[in-house]
C-alpha cells in the first residue's frame, strides 16, 4: 500500500511538471522552475507505470552500454538528425507526437536541455533529466550493442546465429528489396502493446528500416519491454551497398 501511495504522488507531481510552467511565490517574490525538466524519481514512476513517455539517452552509445536507465532507448541527436525524428514521428505517428512525452538523458542536463527545448519548439513534448547521469549509479541496465553494420550482420546469419530480423518500413518497400528471414511490423504498428508482445526477448532483436531513422524511433518502445534491440546501421540502403560490394 505504502508503494502504491508513493506512486499516485509522484504521478500527480509528474502530472503538474509535464503540463507546462510551474509558478511559486517563496518570500513574496516570484521565479519560474524549467518547465523543461524533470527528476529521475519522476522518470522512474513514469516508466514503472508506463505513463505515455519515451525515455532517450542521448548519449555516445559506449556510455550507454555501460550503464543506463532501464526502459530508456538511446540515439544521438544532432541538429540533422534531431529534424529527421521529429519529422518521422509527427508524419507517420501522429497519435504518439500529440499523446506521448519524450525525456532525454545525458551527462548532465546540458545538451539534453537544448535538444528538449528545440523538440518542444517543433511541436513535441519534451523534457529532459535534470542533472542528466551524474551521481547515478545504482540499478542502472546494461546493453552489449545498440547498433550492427552490415558486415557484422552478414557473418551472422552466415554462421546461422538466432538473430530475429525485424523489418519496420511499409510492406510495399520490401518488394524492392528485403534481407531473407525478415519478419515486417510497419512502424507504427510497433507501438501497439500487443504487437510489441509478439517480438521476441530472449534472443537479439535486428531492427531494419531503409536508412536506420524509422528503425531507431522503433527502439525507443521496444526498449521499455526490456528488447535486446541492435538497429542495422544505415538501413537496407547500406546493406544493399554491401551486398553489391
Amino acid at each position: 500500500m505504502e508503494t502504491k501511495n508513493v506512486g499516485i504522488i509522484a504521478a500527480i507531481i509528474v502530472g503538474i511538471a509535464l503540463v507546462g510552467v510551474i509558478a511559486i511565490t517563496p518570500d513574496n517574490s516570484q521565479r519560474t522552475l524549467d518547465e523543461n525538466a524533470v527528476d529521475f524519481d519522476t522518470v522512474d514512476v513514469l516508466l514503472q507505470n508506463k505513463e505515455h513517455v519515451f525515455v532517450v539517452d542521448i548519449r555516445d552509445a559506449e556510455q550507454y552500454n555501460a550503464g543506463h536507465i532501464d526502459g530508456a532507448a538511446h540515439d544521438v541527436l544532432d541538429s540533422a538528425t534531431l529534424e529527421k525524428r521529429v519529422n518521422t514521428i509527427q508524419n507517420r505517428l501522429p497519435e504518439i507526437a500529440s499523446t506521448y512525452n519524450i525525456v532525454l538523458v545525458d551527462d548532465d542536463g546540458i545538451g539534453a536541455k537544448q535538444a528538449a527545448q528545440t523538440m518542444t519548439a517543433m511541436g513535441i513534448n519534451t523534457f529532459y533529466l535534470e542533472g542528466g547521469m551524474d551521481g547515478l549509479s545504482e540499478n542502472l541496465d546494461v546493453h552489449s550493442q545498440t547498433v550492427i553494420d552490415s558486415q557484422e550482420l552478414s557473418q551472422k546469419l552466415a554462421a546461422n546465429e538466432d538473430l530475429y530480423l525485424l523489418d519496420v518500413r511499409e510492406p510495399d518497400e520490401l518488394l524492392q528489396s528485403k534481407i531473407d528471414g525478415a519478419i515486417n511490423i510497419p512502424l507504427a504498428e510497433i507501438f501497439q502493446s500487443s504487437t510489441l508482445d509478439e517480438i521476441p526477448k530472449d534472443k537479439p532483436v535486428v531492427i531494419i528500416c531503409g536508412s536506420g531513422n524509422r528503425a531507431t524511433i522503433a527502439t525507443y518502445a521496444m526498449a521499455q519491454e526490456g528488447i535486446d534491440f541492435q538497429v542495422l546501421e544505415g538501413g537496407m540502403i547500406a546493406w544493399n551497398a554491401y551486398q553489391e560490394s
